[in-house]
């Protein structure tokens, strides 16, 4: 008993660090979470740009091989 008398500051103190630990450990977790969030939704965005970049990009390839071809593009079905 008398060591705990003598030494609770540095019990209390200890005590008072893993309380603090815990609870940045669990906030950590957290932010690690929204950021996979973030990122994922980023991802998604990227992707969907790109895609809407690619399908221009073919209509104008496709239309610059009907001129070259020679090709009406309002007759494209018939030939």
């Amino acid at each position: 008993m008398e060591i705990i008398t003598q030494y609770w500051h540095q019990v209390v103190f200890i005590v008072g660090l893993i309380i603090v630990a815990v609870r940045l450990s669990a906030q950590v977790k957290e932010l690690r979470k929204d950021l996979d969030a973030i990122e994922k939704r980023d991802t998604y965005v990227e992707t969907v740009k790109l895609r809407a970049e690619v399908d221009q990009l073919q209509k104008h390839v496709t239309g610059l091989d009907r001129e070259w071809l020679g090709l009406d593009p309002m007759d494209a079905g018939t030939h």
